[in-house]
């Protein structure tokens, strides 16, 4: 009966070991192209859908590993200051995670909209809302003044997507429509103790530069990932905000991100 038993589980072995071998084979190009890279991952209860033909493999590996780390100090600010009876507007998508988290949290989903600029993000987007039953609105739009429309870079490295000056250079660029928190809200009748969060990789400054009327009536909490960029600095950043009459009540580096997690309140 030992004999059996053993004999067994070195088959067992030798059929996992087969198949790991062709799995590496099929990811090598050897036999054929096989991309292993898993399509959908499980954060904080939700699925979140990725496409690895624009989402970076290895970000995707890596949130497969720990999915819980990813955003983590928005996150925080999130659990901590996110009032769910207001309505949300969020900017910078991404991959949806730290949206579905939001929806989540709040007593009317619907009362969320959430932009992307990046076109290829959208798909997983869509995906992410159906299959967690999300209320949040998906904009493909990015917030920008005076113009129409803005180019912005398109890399697998979601965190580098940013606009970009229109005469281009060595990044690939894709157009879009431009929009501005304003019309986000008139559009979805957001019209007082709005919560503005913000992930759009240095692009917060303007935000607050160009509509700071509408922020000063009609937000009453900011949450944002604020890039040091040249001048424009957290403390910078908290000077602006308190000009609008906002009061600083968190501010934590997130250091592997390259930004700083700061959040304001009325």
């Amino acid at each position: 009966m030992f004999t059996m038993r053993t004999q067994g589980r070195k088959i067992v072995s030798i059929v996992i070991l087969s198949l790991l071998v062709l799995s590496f084979t099929y990811s090598a190009g050897c036999v054929g192209i096989v991309d292993p890279t898993p399509r959908e991952v499980m954060i904080h209860e939700n699925l979140i859908y990725v496409d690895p033909t624009y989402v970076d493999g290895t970000f995707i590996w890596d949130l497969l590993l720990h999915p819980n780390d990813y955003d983590s100090e928005l996150v925080a600010a999130v659990d901590e200051y996110l009032d769910p009876d207001h309505p949300v507007i969020e900017l910078g998508a991404g991959i949806g995670m730290l949206s579905a988290y939001i929806n989540d949290k709040l007593t009317m989903p619907v009362n969320q909209v959430s932009v992307e600029p990046n076109p290829y993000l959208i798909p997983g987007l869509e995906k992410t809302k159906q299959a967690n039953s999300l209320g949040v609105t998906f904009v493909q739009k990015a917030i920008g003044y005076g113009s129409d429309t803005v180019d912005i870079s398109v890399t697998s490295d979601i965190m580098n997507n940013r606009i970009v000056e229109s005469e281009g250079g060595i990044v690939d660029t894709v157009t879009v429509g431009t929009t501005t928190v304003q019309k986000l809200a008139a559009d979805a009748g957001f019209t007082s103790n709005i919560t503005l969060v913000m992930e759009i990789v240095g692009y917060e400054n303007s935000v607050i530069q160009y509509e700071a009327d509408f922020l000063s009536n009609h937000v009453s909490t900011v949450i944002a990932a604020v890039y040091t960029d040249g001048k424009n600095t957290p403390d910078s950043f908290s000077a602006k905000m308190q000009l609008l009459g906002f009061t600083e009540k968190s501010r934590v580096v997130a250091e592997e991100a390259g930004y700083t997690v700061m959040v304001f309140t009325k």
